[in-house]
This record gives C-alpha cells, sequence and structure tokens, in this order.
C-alpha cells in the first residue's frame, strides 16, 4: 500500500470555508449590536450613579446651610455649587457623564438656573427658589442635567439658561440646545430636587417641559 492511500486526509474546500466566515460575520452582526447596547447602558448606569452622588452631597450641603441650595457662579463665582459640594463627598464628586463625546471639557451636569438665586427676573422676589422650602414638589423638578454636545463645548457653564422664559414656554429647541436630551440611547438622565435620577427620553420630557402645571424645569406651577 502506498504512503499516499495509508492516510486519509480530509482538508476545507473553499465553498467550506466561505461558508464558515459567511456564517462568522452573521454572528457578529447579531452579536455587536447587543454589545454596543449593553456599553451603553453601562454609561448611562454610571452617569446615574455620578448623579445620585451629586443628589445625596447636595442635601447634605442644603442641610448645612439653612436649606439653600448650592449656588451658581452666577450667585457665588469663588464658591460654586462645583466646588461647595466636594467636602460632601470626601473630594470624589464627579461633574462629568462617562457618555460626553465633548472629551476636553471638564463639567458635563450643570445646574437648572430656575433653582438659582440670579436667574432672570430674579430681582422681582418671584423667581427666587434657591431654597429647597420653595420647592414645593422636589420630585417633581430637576435640579441638575445634562450639557448637549454643542452647548459649552469651550467654556461650559455650571447652570443652564432657561429661565429667561419664565412666564412662557421654553422652546423645544432651545431646551435641546442646551441639554444632552438624547445622549443615553434616546434619553437622558435628570437629577430632581429630592436627589433621586431618572432616565426620561426626550419624547417624553417634551410633554412634560411645558404641559399645564408642570413643574419639571420651572417650580412653581405652569397654567
Amino acid at each position: 500500500m502506498s504512503q499516499k492511500n495509508q492516510y486519509n486526509i480530509s482538508a476545507f474546500t473553499l465553498i467550506e470555508l466561505l461558508v464558515v466566515v459567511a456564517i462568522v460575520a452573521v454572528l457578529f452582526a447579531m452579536v455587536i449590536p447587543s454589545l454596543k447596547a449593553a456599553y451603553a447602558d453601562s454609561l448611562s448606569a454610571k452617569c446615574a450613579s455620578n448623579m445620585g452622588q451629586l443628589g445625596k452631597a447636595c442635601l447634605l450641603y442644603s442641610q448645612d446651610n439653612e436649606g439653600c441650595l448650592p449656588k451658581s457662579s452666577c450667585d457665588d463665582p469663588n464658591n460654586c455649587w462645583t466646588n461647595s459640594l466636594q467636602p460632601y463627598a470626601n473630594g470624589t464628586v464627579v461633574f462629568r457623564c462617562p457618555a460626553d463625546a465633548v472629551t476636553g471639557r471638564r463639567r458635563t451636569y450643570v445646574i437648572n438656573d430656575y433653582l438659582t438665586s440670579m436667574p432672570c427676573d430674579a430681582v422681582t422676589g418671584v423667581m427666587n427658589q434657591a431654597h429647597l422650602v420653595c420647592v414645593e414638589k422636589p420630585s417633581q423638578t430637576v435640579f441638575i442635567m445634562e450639557l448637549s454636545n454643542t452647548y459649552g463645548t469651550n467654556t461650559p457653564p455650571d447652570h443652564l439658561h432657561l429661565a429667561q422664559y419664565y412666564g412662557g414656554e421654553i422652546p423645544l429647541s432651545e431646551f435641546k440646545s442646551e441639554v444632552g436630551v438624547e445622549r443615553h440611547f434616546g434619553k437622558a438622565n435628570y437629577l430632581f430636587a429630592d436627589a433621586h435620577v431618572e432616565s426620561i427620553s426626550w419624547k417624553d420630557a417634551q410633554t412634560m417641559i411645558n404641559a399645564n402645571g408642570s413643574r419639571f424645569i420651572n417650580p412653581l406651577p405652569t397654567e
């Protein structure tokens, strides 16, 4: 018997190899979106955790400051909230969302200027809602949000500029230009004045911003 016939030598044909490659490609196409979604979910969860830490620090700050909420840079340029909250979290407060695509800016999170003592119209005495007892339903009013990818890219503000629309509707286009409303797969994280965090879709947020009686942005109920 010849050496050639002594062994049964088998090998993949070109067609079989192409079939294997096609199957692997299909599997990758099925798995990669799931991996991306899982990764995005983990970033959203980390962002919510960051906000939750900010919320706890805000409540501790308020307890030590006669119920006052942390101040914006307009209220106190030398001790705005990004500085004043650090002692309440052992210096570990994180101000950036891990999903923020603007890698160069140091801050993603900003406070709702309706809850500062010096927003537009604050001089009338009507708009000063910087004291926690003035926020009648803190579980319904947002205190901290995420900056959009196009707002404050070079010098990020520490607060939004929405209170200029006090007395009327906030333009949804303006809200979207300032807030990263779809950063987390069509949703954004919001820290409310009672320190709880919610992930809200842009579709739902649009109905909440200017709805009758809504306190989502303006703590004073709109009619």
